[in-house]
């Protein structure tokens, strides 16, 4: 099992940075830190603060050409959408050599920047990540700047800041301050609370994330509660955010269309709200329209949920909740 010390960022990829920027900033109320260049890497990106206790960055990447890597990504099964995570460790050398005595083979393993700040080691999609990448990294001290997020940033104490960019790049870091977001026009973000992993055995990708990432099963959901799917949500070492895993019930589920189309990958990312009204209010006001909204009740205390079309973040299916009291909501 991996020693995880913080999760960092959540990296997306997709065509153009300033339309995303636009609702990333004005519907989800994200704070911009920086956006960098990196011209002779073939990709250009933003760091964002998302609001709230999760203390998690949110990246944006967007490609400099035909020949990108992250070109190749957004015109590939799982593009654009989400990209990667990065999770901090505190030795990438002693991560590696746990991977591989887990039977997983590294990628890029280890790499160290140039400079000495940081090194890093890749979980591949497709050999040993089950469908995501996971990116690992490490930094010699806790007092070093934090790096461009494309490339993993530095493990300071948690909680550390989200995600800076690195400044000085080819192509120059452009300040990002794009000035504060209307609250009132936003959704009012207070949490990540989880990302969601298509796959077709919960359980096995459960004992995964366990045995990898030290993850721990919180909930399974009952086979009465839907036909069409079947969940496990997972706590992570951090307790910053949680994970759900989410199984097709049956040839005609959602989720196995999602597979067919894809393969096992990231299929949605869940943010708590402040206010349900503020939210749909803000969300009506920037154009977005929302589907799926369902309202319930648990041990007398309300819940609300809805979600937003990938067409409408660039490909990112999102959902976001409300719920009146902490943990009437899973």
């Amino acid at each position: 099992m991996l020693e995880i010390t913080h999760i960092d960022h959540i990296s997306m990829a997709l065509p153009a940075l300033d339309p995303a920027l636009a609702l990333f900033e004005g519907l989800f109320g994200f704070r911009r830190r920086e956006r960098w260049v990196r011209a002779e890497e073939g990709y250009e990106g933003v760091a964002l603060d998302i609001p709230g206790r999760s203390g998690v960055g949110w990246e944006l990447l967007a490609p400099c050409g035909p020949d990108s890597y992250i070109q190749r990504f957004i015109d590939g099964p799982t593009g654009p959408g989400l990209h990667h995570v990065a999770i901090g460790v505190p030795d990438v050398d002693a991560a590696v050599v746990e991977l591989r005595r887990l039977g997983i083979e590294p990628w890029g393993t280890p790499a160290a920047q140039p400079d000495g700040r940081w090194q890093e080691a890749y979980i591949h999609p497709r050999r040993g990540g089950n469908g995501f990448l996971f990116q690992l990294y490490s930094t010699p001290s806790a007092a070093h700047a934090r790096g461009d997020a494309s490339a993993p940033p530095s493990a300071t104490p948690a909680p550390p800041p989200p995600i800076t960019a690195e400044a000085g790049a080819e192509g120059g870091a452009e300040d990002g301050d794009a000035g504060t977001p209307d609250p009132a026009y936003t959704l009012g973000i207070n949490a990540v609370d989880h990302l969601s992993h298509a796959h077709p055995d919960r359980e096995q990708l459960g004992a995964w994330y366990e045995s990898v990432l030290g993850m721990r099963p919180l909930h399974h959901s009952p086979p009465e509660e839907s036909a069409d799917f079947a969940t496990l949500v997972l706590e992570t070492p951090t307790r910053q955010m949680r994970w759900e895993i989410i199984q097709p019930g049956g040839p005609d589920s959602f989720v196995q269309r999602f597979l067919d189309a894809r393969g096992p990958a990231i299929h949605h990312v869940t943010f708590e709200v402040a206010d349900w009204m503020q939210a749909i209010a803000a969300c009506e006001h920037h154009g977005i329209e929302t589907f799926g909204e369902r309202e319930g009740e648990t041990d007398g205390a309300a819940w609300r949920e809805a979600f937003i079309h990938p067409r409408d973040t660039g490909g990112l299916l999102t959902q976001f909740f409300w719920q009146q009291r902490p943990g009437v909501w899973i």
